[in-house]
């Protein structure tokens, strides 16, 4: 798998948990070149050290999504370590819920960058490690939010949305250089994304911790879609059943998914303010 790629090296952001982790096992089981990226600089180390254990060469790097500074510094030492890199997967990521009345300024400034500003440092820092004339791929962890744009879900939909279009607008501008771009776009699945939470979302956990639980898809499958994906040079990835029906669903029948979603609301409200 992945033969086509010359120097067999990755970058994982938010690779010290969670999907990042899984991710970066996946490439291990390939003893690939792995650098781990988080802001979590003990937990990179210790996936690190685990990927090491199973034949890969990681390198844990810490790295602040909000901080171009930070990427650069990454990119840097990437270049005198390595030379460059194969593949980046930008990963990294924080959940966030409400309505609009519920989103204040300061939540939709953090939802943006850290879920869609921080995709945009990647590209735009990283991008240069990419071999100029490929093979070479990109993959941005989006979310089914971001096609689904449910109800009580505002800034982390319209963040995830924006990363779709930029992976999109991206695998345009770089597919004559052989370089694939894509965005991988799961439900619901077991992982650690309700930790990034802040205190005034703690009353929708619950219900999102019930979804993610009742979830058949884990993230070691999402994981292994991502490869697959590298694998087809696919656009879009949507791990969930259900989530490519209903993906299906809103392109032919909007008119009949947005009723569905208008009549969600009272749903909603009563679960989120009872």
């Amino acid at each position: 798998m992945l033969t086509r790629f010359k120097h067999q090296s990755v970058l994982i952001t938010g690779g010290a948990s969670g999907l990042g982790k899984a991710i970066v096992e996946k490439f291990a089981q390939l003893k690939w070149k792995i650098a781990v990226v988080d802001i979590n600089l003990d937990g990179a180390e210790n996936v690190a050290e685990e990927a090491n254990k199973n034949g890969a060469t990681a390198i844990p790097f810490y790295c602040d999504i909000a901080k171009d500074d930070d990427f650069k510094v990454i990119a840097s030492q990437i270049k005198e370590k390595w030379g460059g890199l194969d593949i980046i997967i930008n990963n990294a990521g924080v959940a966030t819920t409400g309505m609009m009345v519920d989103c204040t300024p300061a939540q939709w400034q953090r939802a943006i960058n850290l879920n869609l500003n921080s995709v945009f440092r990647g590209c735009h820092y990283w991008l240069p490690l990419l071999p100029e004339s490929g093979p070479g791929h990109v993959v941005n962890t989006a979310s089914f939010a971001g096609i689904a744009q449910a109800p009580s879900m505002m800034s982390y939909n319209v963040s995830k949305a924006g990363v779709i279009a930029l992976s999109e607008t991206l695998r345009a501008e770089l597919g004559y250089r052989k370089i694939g771009v894509t965005a991988l776009c799961p439900a619901f699945f077991k992982t650690n994304l309700l930790d990034s939470m802040t205190p005034g979302e703690e009353g929708v956990k619950p219900l999102v911790k019930k979804w993610m639980e009742n979830s058949k898809v884990t993230a070691e499958d999402v994981a292994m879609d991502a490869l697959n994906g590298i694998e087809k040079n696919q656009l879009m990835v949507i791990s969930h059943e259900y989530a490519r029906k209903a993906y299906r669903f809103k392109r032919f029948f909007p008119n009949q998914y947005m009723k569905k979603m208008i009549a969600s609301v009272p749903k909603l409200l009563t679960s989120r303010y009872k």
